[in-house]
């Protein structure tokens, strides 16, 4: 492992943390795994944080039983990422007007991309939602995009009965994060398969 692989995957913890952080706060609406996260805090008595990473360390784990091993970026993204969610719903208050609520949630789908394009480049392994997604996919023989949509579809699911708030800026994450996030790995150099 090279030094600076470790060293991208650790500054992109904060980055998608913020990321994160700023979507939640803008209040229109998280991402469908954050509406999961947040509901499962409310309904647990959880921080997001700590319900993000309880949920990152399930998800490595059912992944397990269907032979998709985690990596290092994996293992530490199930420990920093809900750490960072943390300290950043922490520093940024919730947006108290619409244009302020509007650039939250940009300003939180451009730096998820960015984090998400340090994070890939590091080299070290998936994000444990996305282990998830490749265990569903090996264990019924569906497409990964197939056990994407059905894993995301879950969460949101869920994350509402659960008391999560979806909205506006859902959908906005929902259409925007595929390019953004392509943005983000071109961005650092991660090839594209």
């Amino acid at each position: 492992m090279r030094v600076g692989s470790l060293a991208r995957l650790l500054v992109a913890h904060p980055i998608l943390g913020l990321g994160i952080g700023l979507i939640i706060r803008s209040e229109l609406g998280a991402a469908p795994w954050d509406v999961f996260h947040v509901g499962l805090a409310r309904a647990a008595g959880l921080s997001v944080g700590t319900a993000t990473s309880a949920t990152a360390v399930s998800a490595v784990l059912v992944a397990l039983t269907a032979s998709v091993r985690p990596g290092l970026g994996t293992l530490i993204n199930a420990i920093l990422v809900g750490l960072c969610v943390d300290a950043a719903l922490a520093l940024v208050p919730a947006a108290p007007l619409l244009p302020l609520a509007a650039a939250y949630l940009i300003a939180g789908i451009v730096l998820f991309g960015l984090g998400t394009g340090l994070y890939l480049s590091a080299d070290l392994g998936s994000g444990p939602r996305d282990s998830l997604m490749v265990a569903l996919a090996r264990r019924r023989s569906w497409s990964v995009g197939r056990a994407r949509l059905a894993v995301e579809l879950t969460a949101l699911l869920v994350g509402l009965v659960l008391g999560g708030r979806a909205g506006v800026g859902t959908m906005i994450y929902a259409v925007t994060v595929g390019p953004v996030a392509q943005w983000g790995i071109t961005l650092f150099g991660e090839p594209i398969a």
